[in-house]
């Protein structure tokens, strides 16, 4: 084969990888959809859909119950949106704190940041950022703790550590919209 054919396959290769990873590091569709439980509610891009595995329950904690599990549809840059919740006494903060624990014991895990932080609607949520390892390569999580009536809610917005700014921008408005 020519220098000249390899040249212009290499070429047209780098095209369609530009292309198909423009979708990986474009921002979220300003469209959204809401999900709602009748207490909480939050905004989420409208190219999620429900993914959630019937019957399936949180089994880390008796207490814990998966909500609704959304996914987008852009096979290669993979989001997904968990949300569950816990009608215990648990506090937001030991929630989270627990979860940082979990993560500084993985030999692959590391957190990037944890804050407290109250959205545009008065709710106090204590969110952590952190990258762990999985069969899938690093993950990069955002998760969110917050209460409202008396039961504490998890959202965590995660997929690859190669689509962070993406998962990074679905967790801003996913934050700013809970109500």
């Amino acid at each position: 084969m020519k220098r000249s054919n390899i040249m212009g396959i290499g070429i047209v290769g780098t095209l369609v990888l530009i292309i198909l990873a423009s979708g990986c590091i474009s921002s979220p569709t300003t469209d959204t959809k809401t999900f709602s439980d009748g207490a909480m509610s939050f905004n989420y891009p409208d190219n999620f859909v429900d993914i959630t595995e019937q019957g399936n329950s949180n089994s880390s904690s008796s207490s814990w119950q998966d909500m609704v599990k959304l996914g987008n549809n852009n096979l290669l840059c993979m989001q997904v949106i968990l949300v569950g919740n816990n009608e215990g006494e648990t506090s937001p903060a030991e929630v989270r704190d627990n979860g940082v624990l979990k993560v500084k014991k993985q030999p692959r895990g590391e957190i990037l940041s944890t804050t407290t932080e109250t959205n545009t609607y008065g709710i106090l949520v204590e969110k952590s950022t952190y990258k762990q390892d999985s069969v899938f390569g690093m993950v990069v999580y955002n998760d969110m703790f917050f209460k409202i009536n008396g039961v504490v809610y998890a959202i965590s917005v995660y997929g690859p550590d190669s689509n962070k700014q993406q998962i990074m921008e679905t967790a801003n408005i996913v934050f700013q919209s809970i109500k």
